[in-house]
């Protein structure tokens, strides 16, 4: 196993390429260059059309594909078409993006930048375990979780937004038993992607947390008449129509989407596979369905309230990585949310809290942090997403110390 120098090493090394990245993306993206073939700023430029369109054009033309290219070649004009990534998020949060689409796109781009690591810096600090235990590895706790790939790489060099739901996630986690209503109204946020709710939201209803669904029901429509008065019925039916053309485009062959960066069970038989197929899709939804009834079982015999509860919470976040059909790699920093709760769990007190059970956490950790470096190069040579077994393997680990602190009476 390598030790604290070899852990600190790669966590500064993984810092320094992302500083250097954004970086030269903003200098690229002032000049209005490609940057190593790719767009400067990564994916931001489909969310600073989406703010342009809302300042400029008619808002019910958000989810026109046609402006939004030629926004983005306006903005890139060496870039090509093929790496146009088209905005298909939920309409509230493209007025997000107006205030940064009226400056510069590399302004926009590195003001996006300091966004992004504040909420993913406070969403650690919400979670961050207090006890004694853990302040021993606490440093480099910290230093692993920043350097994550998923996010140092993919979040903040590559210009996603997962930090949104990253940051909403964890409060939610955090004011789940003390404050109900507000968590689910947190937990609202999510519905920018609604798949990252496709097991949270059936399970909490299943467990019966009657007051996180109202919260949500009530944060849900706040949203909804948010959109509705951003681009109108009209904007929000097209935006119903562009998920229906990305669900259509996961069924084809070959994918227009780079298979690789995708580690949900669907892809991950897909790739094993070699192509989308009635057999693979078949595979997917039953492991899916297996899945989804087996966390059912769990939750309808929880207890609120209870360390077993809160592993269980953490599994499921694990596992909506895994039993899903569209979680992109920048997605996956929502498993550092299952990692912190499975941490102050280990580096308690209670059942769960033995040496074994701290090493094997460690090594799990480990293998996640490995595998984000290497899984992408992987899956492109050898069609086979390394990442999606290590999230299955840490769900399962959370679902197995739950399950003993529930014989424990805990």
């Amino acid at each position: 196993m390598p030790g604290i120098r070899e852990v600190k090493a790669a966590c500064w090394a993984a810092l320094a390429v992302t500083t250097a990245l954004v970086a030269l993306s903003i200098c690229y993206g002032a000049r209005d260059q490609p940057f190593l073939g790719h767009q400067p700023g990564g994916d931001f430029i489909s969310f600073y059309v989406a703010g342009k369109i809302l300042n400029e054009y008619p808002h019910s033309r958000l989810y026109n594909s046609s402006l939004q290219y030629r926004l983005h070649h306006a903005v890139m004009p060496e870039m090509p078409r093929e790496t146009v990534e088209a905005y298909i998020n939920t309409p509230f949060l493209a007025s997000v993006f107006r205030p940064l689409a009226r400056l510069p796109f590399a302004w926009s781009y590195g003001l996006w930048v300091a966004i992004s690591a504040v909420l993913y810096i406070c969403g650690l600090a919400v979670l961050w375990p207090a006890e004694k235990g853990f302040a021993e590895v606490s440093r480099i706790a910290f230093l692993a979780c920043c350097s994550f790939l998923p996010f140092s790489i993919e979040c903040l060099a590559g210009g996603q937004i997962s930090a949104v739901g990253f940051f909403a996630l964890a409060l939610c986690t955090r004011w789940l038993e003390a404050y109900p209503l507000a968590a689910g109204a947190a937990l609202s946020v999510c519905l920018y992607k609604p798949t990252l709710l496709v097991l949270v939201v059936p399970m909490l209803a299943i467990g019966r947390r009657f007051r996180t669904l109202a919260g949500f029901a009530a944060g849900a429509c706040v949203l909804g008449a948010l959109s509705v008065a951003a681009v109108g019925f009209e904007g929000c039916a097209a935006y119903l129509q562009a998920l229906g053309v990305r669900a259509e485009w996961t069924a084809r062959n070959p994918s227009p989407l780079p298979l690789y960066k995708f580690v949900d069970i669907h892809t991950f038989i897909r790739l094993l596979a070699g192509g989308h197929s009635a057999a693979s899709a078949g595979t997917a939804l039953i492991l899916m369905a297996a899945a989804f009834a087996y966390l059912a079982v769990r939750w309808w015999r929880s207890r609120p309230g209870t360390p077993a509860d809160g592993l269980l919470w953490a599994a499921t976040i694990a596992w909506t990585l895994v039993f899903n059909l569209y979680v992109p790699i920048y997605d996956t920093i929502l498993i550092v949310i299952a990692a912190l709760v499975m941490a102050g769990a280990v580096y308690g007190s209670g059942a769960a809290a033995t040496e074994s059970d701290r090493a094997a956490f460690r090594g799990w950790m480990l293998a996640l942090y490995a595998a984000t470096c290497v899984s992408q190069a992987i899956a492109a040579v050898a069609r086979f997403q390394m990442l999606t077994v290590v999230l299955a393997a840490i769900g399962f680990l959370g679902l197995r110390w739950s399950r003993r602190l529930e014989t424990a009476g805990q």
